[in-house]
Parts: C-alpha cells; structure tokens; sequence
C-alpha cells in the first residue's frame, strides 16, 4: 500500500537484533531474513503472488527485461529518491551496471551534467559514449573529492553512490578490533560529502551491512547536506520501467557485454569478478 516493498514487517521473521528489525530481501543472508537469492541452487519465493511480476505478452526479448527484477528499478529509485530535477549536476560513483543505469536516468530526468567515477576504463568509456556522462578515474587524481568540488564550482547537487563498501573491502576490513568499530570501507561516503553541494543531497545505494568510524558527519551536518538511502522497493516500479522499455524510452540491454551458457557459469562469474575482458554484465542463458 505504502510502496515500501523493500521494508515489509513480514518479510524478515528473525532479524538480526531488536536494531536491525529490517525488511527481508533475497540473498543477503540472516541479516534479511535469510532468503536464498537467484545464485542458489534452490530459489523459495515467499508472497510470490504479490513480489513477482508477470511479464505481459510481448516482442520484447528476455534480456530487455530481465534486469526488471534488480538492477533497472534500483538505478531508477536511487535517483527518483534522490530527487534529482532538470538542470542538476548529478555525480555517480561507481560505473558498475547500477551506476550506469542511474546516469542514465538522471539525464532522462533532465541533468544538465552528470559526471561518472571508476577506476576501470571500459567502465568509464561505456558512462561516456552511452550516457553521454564526463568521467574522471579516481585512481589517477590525487583528491577526488576536492578536484569535483572544484570542477563543480562548490559541490554537484546530487551524489548518488552506487559503489558502497563493496568496492576496496578485503576480508581483514570485516574484523572488529578492539580500538575500532570500523568495518569494511566508506571511502565512497567520504568522496560523497567532499564533492555535495551546499544543501545538496547524498543518495547511498551501494551496500553498508556494518557500522564504520569516521563518517563524515561534519561535512554533512555543518553544510545542510541530505542523506538518503537503503534498499531499494523494487515491486511497484516493475510495470512502469517495463512500460518505459516496451516505448523505448531506454535500452537496459546496452550494459550486457557478454552473454555465455549456464555451464560456463564458473568461467563468467570469474570474468565478472575479476573485470575481464572489458565486461560490464555478463548473461547466462540455459
């Protein structure tokens, strides 16, 4: 009713603490009600009458819509979310396939500029020859945050993050030490608040699943900086992005790279992992 799909009090019956009390979510383990997701050998899809989304008869191909069930409706609700409007600078971290998904919603919303960051090349080329976005490899400036906050004169309006702490965790990062609460990596959290405007907004969709010292509070609180956030309520945007695919307002198939058969499943989830072979978004068909 409420279009909070992804925060449903009955989806999750034995969240991790009192705390957490979060909504349940495919494949993300205990924390999320401990529900295999898509990888597993076995899928159990609980409210299926409710969470599933029947593909109308249709010409569209199975790639057009198969991204319906993640990464399209997140690219689109993170930037929905983050209010982006015409005439926004819009920075995206991160030119994985979500990252590219959302520049390309916030220039259908109208951006006037929105600027990609990656560390991976082809990622970068895709941001710019498909989504028309500036890019800047982070790994080749010495401060990202700074040279952004400059090259915007005084912070972008929107910072999406679609890197979260995946992007440098290493397992060590994972354990708790006696002097730190700090866990796994917010360096894209970091960059966000550096490079926001002034009453701008920060959007996190990348994954936090731990808490973390040094968060930026004072770059945020002391500037009015919005921050927004959290998993994305996927249910109710299906028929609508599956409306603006069918019209050809956008293409999702543009960030598949490289479609392969499910035996080779080992070998493409190790071209994915290890960013090979210029991949974005690898298929695999039965």
């Amino acid at each position: 009713t409420n279009e909070m799909e992804s925060q449903c009090d009955n989806s999750n019956p034995s969240p991790a603490s009192w705390k957490m009390n979060n909504g349940g979510l495919f494949g993300f383990g205990g924390m999320h009600g401990n529900h295999w997701g898509g990888q597993a050998e076995y899928l159990r899809v609980p409210f299926a009458d409710f969470s599933s989304f029947k593909v109308p008869d249709s010409d569209l191909k199975d790639e057009q819509v198969l991204f319906l069930s993640d990464v399209v409706p997140t690219a689109y609700w993170s930037v929905e979310h983050a209010g982006v409007k015409a005439g926004d600078t819009v920075i995206v971290l991160g030119c994985g396939p979500i990252g590219l998904m959302a520049q390309k919603f916030a220039k259908l919303k109208g951006a006037e500029r929105v600027i990609a960051i990656d560390n991976v090349e082809h990622r970068l080329n895709h941001a710019k020859k498909s989504n028309g976005a500036e890019v800047y490899n982070f790994s080749k400036e010495d401060n990202i945050g700074k040279l952004l906050h400059e090259s915007t004169r005084g912070g972008a309006d929107v910072v999406i993050d679609c890197v979260g702490m995946d992007g440098q965790v290493v397992q060590d990062d994972l354990e708790i030490s006696s002097n730190s609460a700090q866990r796994g990596n917010i360096s894209p959290i970091i960059t966000a608040a550096e490079s926001v405007r002034k009453f701008g907004t920060i959007q996190l969709t990348g994954i936090y699943g731990t808490p973390a010292d040094n968060f930026p509070i004072d770059l945020i609180f002391n500037r009015d900086v919005q921050v927004k956030s959290g998993q994305a309520p996927v249910i109710h945007q299906m028929p609508k992005l599956y409306e603006m695919i069918k019209n050809e307002v956008f293409d999702p198939t543009e960030i598949i790279t490289h479609t392969m058969p499910l035996e080779d499943a080992k070998q493409a989830y190790d071209i994915f992992d290890q960013k090979k072979d210029n991949n974005i978004k690898v298929v695999l068909k039965p």
